[in-house]
């Protein structure tokens, strides 16, 4: 995959349920040598109307705020071009990962990307914090990230924390761990 001018693209879903394929927002977060440079938000129509009490009471969202949103499949083409072809940024990647998988068998198509884990990067350069989670790695690097569970905010907090471990532990690119798809 091709990667241009030290570029990065972080995502976040939320879901409306335990399924993967449930997405219900997504936000994403472009960077650009070393600082945010554009962002997109969108409520999506999921494939169900089911809704998960605990993922409702997360993130705030009912089927009836998203029943009206495009699918997956239409704002997926606009974040595809966003990210063109640069590693995705995600915290705890295997879940953002798992939805672009559960979407691409729901709407048949194949997206697949290079991943950078914030998640496994906070385990391995933070590893005094006693919990990694967004919220509080976000803390100990002096970030004060907006409404967690906001895909948008979460997708920026995942830029910051990618960008803020980055400066502090003078990690090169070329250092830093992608994982694949499928890994």
């Amino acid at each position: 995959m091709k990667k241009k001018n030290n570029r990065y693209v972080a995502i976040d879903f939320e879901k409306m349920d335990t399924l993967p394929s449930s997405v219900c927002s997504i936000g994403v977060a472009v960077i650009e040598n070393n600082k945010i440079t554009d962002t997109f938000y969108s409520l999506v129509c999921p494939p169900s109307k089911n809704e998960n009490y605990y993922c409702v009471q997360t993130h705030g969202l009912h089927y009836k705020d998203v029943k009206n949103a495009p699918k997956f499949n239409e704002i997926w083409k606009k974040v595809d071009k966003m990210i063109d072809g640069s590693p995705v940024i995600a915290h705890n990647f295997g879940i953002e990962r798992g939805c672009i998988n559960a979407c691409n068998e729901e709407y048949n198509t194949d997206y697949n990307y290079e991943y950078i884990c914030t998640l496994a990067l906070s385990r391995k350069y933070l590893s005094d914090l006693p919990s990694k989670g967004l919220d509080l790695v976000c803390e100990a690097l002096k970030y004060k990230m907006g409404y967690h569970h906001n895909a948008l905010d979460d997708a920026i907090a995942s830029a910051e924390i990618f960008l803020r471990i980055k400066t502090k532990f003078n990690l090169k690119d070329e250092n830093i761990q992608r994982r694949k798809q499928y890994d």
